[in-house]
């Protein structure tokens, strides 16, 4: 593999890891909020809090790892193609006899 496509892979691995993490962490900070409220009045699973809050900033950090996920994707993408118009057209050999 081309070392410049294996350090966009390795980039938009790193930024899953990063996605997976934020997620797990809003997930566990919404949970952690509706312990706060009687079962009748439980936020939605929408709720992103306050700005400055606590859960807002999980959410936030969340929608920054999901726009860095979604650019190092992109950057992979055009790696690739730009690598595949640098290579040259595979050589036809053609048996005379």
């Amino acid at each position: 593999m081309h070392s410049d496509l294996q350090t966009r892979r390795r980039v938009l691995l790193l930024t899953y890891r990063r996605y997976l993490e934020a997620e797990r962490a809003l997930t566990l900070a919404r949970q952690e909020m509706k312990a706060w409220f009687p079962a009748a009045s439980r936020p939605g699973e929408t709720a992103i809090g306050q700005p400055g809050s606590r859960i807002r900033r999980v959410y936030d950090r969340r929608e920054r790892a999901i726009l860095q996920l979604i650019a190092a994707k992109g950057k992979l993408e055009k790696a690739r193609v730009r690598l595949a118009a640098r290579r040259p057209a595979p050589l036809q050999l053609i048996w005379i006899r």
